[in-house]
């Protein structure tokens, strides 16, 4: 066009970018709320195992504490029978 300055840019494009600015910042928002979300999810589901192991590694103690008192006793009624 004549008498336009082609290196200037017009009102439309900036308020296009601002608006694109703007749609990329919600998105990177949502982005990282999701995340968090899913990062509370796995957290969660990490504090469950966790505690599932603990129940696990609580009972074998337990298991392997009996078994020492029943082949403490069993050693016992040996002697006494022999």
């Amino acid at each position: 066009m004549a008498g336009s300055d082609d290196n200037k840019p017009n009102n439309d494009t900036e308020s296009n970018n601002i608006e694109s600015n703007e749609e990329n910042e919600e998105n990177v928002r949502e982005e990282y709320v999701l995340l968090d979300t899913k990062l509370d999810e796995l957290n969660q589901a990490l504090d469950l195992l966790e505690q599932k192991n603990d129940d696990i590694h609580k009972r074998l103690v337990e298991l392997l504490q009996s078994n020492r008192d029943i082949r403490q006793q069993l050693k016992n009624e040996n002697t006494e029978i022999n």
